[in-house]
C-alpha cells in the first residue's frame, strides 16, 4: 500500500511483489512454488534506523516544509523504540513462515499481522470499489 512520502519504499515493493507474482507462474509447472510475505508492523528496530540527508539539519530541504514528507520525516524521528501499537511479533511470524513453507501451501500471498489484514481489506475494497465506477467504461473500449 503506498504512503505519502514513502514513494521510492512503496515502488520497490509493488516491483518485488510483480517479480514473484510473475516468477510464480512461470516455475509453476516445474512444481516450485513461490510466496509472498506482506509483513505488517513489527516490533523490531526497522523505524529507528531511519537514515536522512546529513546536509539537512531537519532531514529535509525546505521546499518539503509542510508537505507529506515533512510529515513522515518528522515522524520517522520520533520513533527511537518500539511503540506500544506495534503488536507483530518477529518471531512468531518466522515460524508462520517456517510452518508454510514446510507442511505446503496453496496460496501465494501470506499477510501477517493484524495491522497487514486491515490494509489488504481496506486496498481490495478500493480496488473494488475502482472497478465498480469504471467497468462501463472499460467494457465500452472493445472491439464491437
Amino acid at each position: 500500500i503506498a504512503r505519502p512520502g514513502r514513494a521510492t519504499y512503496s515502488a520497490s515493493k509493488f516491483g518485488i511483489e510483480a517479480v514473484h507474482e510473475s516468477l510464480s507462474h512461470e516455475v509453476k509447472t516445474l512444481g516450485i512454488k513461490v510466496l509472498i510475505v506482506e509483513p505488517g508492523a513489527f516490533r523490531t528496530p526497522f523505524s529507528s534506523r531511519i537514515i536522512t540527508p546529513a546536509r539537512f539539519d531537519n532531514g529535509f530541504s525546505e521546499a518539503y516544509k509542510g508537505t507529506a514528507v515533512e510529515q513522515m520525516v518528522v515522524g520517522s524521528r520520533q520513533l527511537t523504540s518500539i511503540p506500544d501499537y506495534v503488536k507483530g511479533d518477529p518471531d512468531k511470524a518466522a515460524r508462520a513462515i517456517i510452518k508454510a513453507t514446510v507442511a505446503g501451501y496453496d496460496y501465494l500471498r501470506m499477510p501477517l499481522g493484524t495491522d497487514c489484514v486491515i490494509a489488504l481489506e481496506s486496498k481490495i475494497a478500493d480496488l473494488q470499489r475502482d472497478l465498480e465506477a469504471t467497468r462501463s467504461i472499460a467494457t465500452s473500449t472493445d472491439v464491437d
